[in-house]
């Protein structure tokens, strides 16, 4: 009998040891967590200095910064900006299209009776062909410029 108590007794947890291991072991996972970002921050640094050795690195580490500018560029100006723009601006070709097509574009007759006809035509025509204009822009200048006014219109650009 004093056999079985004895081992028994042995293998009982001792609750108070046990956490007091786990918060030192909790403190030394904490500490290699935090030293190695520590040193992972540390490395990027040379890398975004782009020197002849670290181009690729660079291109890489700003990759997803840019693809996501480029992105978000294409959407909203193909989706919003290049429609208005185009669709406007082939409004109006249409109209002096069609109002010269009756004889002078200028005059205000012409352009009274080319306008539901060439203007609105333009303008379906010009929304169709912003989309895809837009969002080329819009990704062209947002993965140049990410996340900049000019990747979000299709104004051209003031230098």
């Amino acid at each position: 009998m004093k056999n079985s108590y004895y081992v028994s007794a042995q293998f009982e947890p001792n609750l108070s040891s046990h956490k007091k291991e786990s918060k030192s072991m909790i403190k030394s996972t904490l500490g290699r967590v935090l030293c190695a970002v520590a040193l992972m921050a540390a490395s990027v640094g040379p890398a975004l200095a782009c020197d002849y050795e670290n181009k690729q690195v660079g291109w890489v580490l700003k990759a997803p910064i840019r693809l996501t500018g480029a992105l978000t560029g294409a959407v909203v100006s193909g989706g919003v900006c290049g429609p208005i723009d185009r669709s406007f601006h082939w409004m109006v070709k249409g109209t002096k299209h069609v109002a010269g097509k009756l004889g002078n574009e200028k005059g205000t007759a012409q352009i009274a009776c080319a306008a539901p006809i060439g203007g609105t035509t333009g303008s379906v025509l010009g929304a169709a062909y912003g989309v895809p204009y837009g969002g080329m822009h819009g990704f062209k200048d947002g993965w140049n410029h990410p996340f900049s006014r000019w990747s979000y219109t299709t104004l051209p650009e003031e230098k």
